[in-house]
């Protein structure tokens, strides 16, 4: 009797442990999106150039009276919504990464509303 007890008492402790390590590791994994979401930035100008690998570019940002330039990296999950080529005016939704380079998330070509001509 006291044989099965111990057995019966050891096998729940290890289905416990185990159900415990289980659930853990998706604990941990959840709050890097909420990280991701809160380190985007947003950047519009003109795209002066893109790399002839097509994994780079860079726009021209004007910054109230001074003029600077960006440049983003592209990866597997960057999304373009429409044709982006040099002279675009485009926002850029980017993620600085640890070694300093901006991340491109989205790019989007903004359209220039060019002034009725009645008016």
């Amino acid at each position: 009797m006291l044989r099965k007890f111990l057995c019966s008492a050891a096998f729940s402790g290890l289905v416990l442990s185990g159900i415990a390590l289980h659930a853990r590791p998706a604990q941990q994994q959840q709050p890097q999106p909420k990280q991701r979401t809160e380190q985007t930035k947003t950047a519009q100008g003109k795209v002066t150039d893109i790399a002839s690998d097509k994994k780079s570019f860079t726009i021209e940002v004007n910054d109230g009276s001074a003029k600077h330039t960006m440049q983003f990296v592209l990866d597997g999950n960057t999304q373009v919504q429409g044709k982006v080529s040099v002279g675009t005016d485009a926002t850029v939704e980017f993620q600085p990464t640890p070694d300093g380079k901006n991340l491109a998330v989205t790019i989007t070509p903004r359209t220039s509303q060019s002034p009725s001509p009645g008016r």
